[in-house]
């Protein structure tokens, strides 16, 4: 029902259950839909939450990690350097490291509160 919904996402944003970035509005969007006549269910209830927030950035800095692990002990990558793509070098890994670890400085930046200064550019 619509209205228990928008009492929980009250109860939420009051108890303080979830953080919200210090630089927008605090806001959960929610689309209410009637049951899917395609796919059967025995519950009353269903639902899909699409989430974007700034704590995946801890999975990519565990990817990028393992990455460097692997990547300094030259784990599995005599069967790469036999590929086309990488018969000149590896390179094209070290790029795609390096646009997750830019994703993870740009989730980063997004927790504070001076994000909409945030230009991607490392200061040295």
């Amino acid at each position: 029902h619509p209205s228990q919904v928008h009492k929980s996402l009250q109860r939420i944003r009051e108890r303080k259950l979830a953080n919200f970035i210090p630089w927008g509005p605090a806001s959960i969007q929610v689309a209410l839909s009637k049951k899917s006549p395609y796919i059967p269910t025995s519950h009353r209830v269903s639902g899909l939450m699409l989430a974007n927030h700034t704590s995946i950035s801890s999975l990519f800095g565990k990817t990028v990690q393992q990455y460097d692990r692997l990547r300094n002990r030259g784990a599995f990558l005599e069967q790469f350097k036999k590929t086309k793509m990488f018969s000149d070098g590896l390179e094209e890994f070290d790029s795609a490291r390096e646009v997750v670890q830019q994703l993870i400085d740009e989730y980063n930046a997004a927790t504070k509160e001076d994000y909409k200064m945030y230009s991607g550019v490392k200061k040295e």
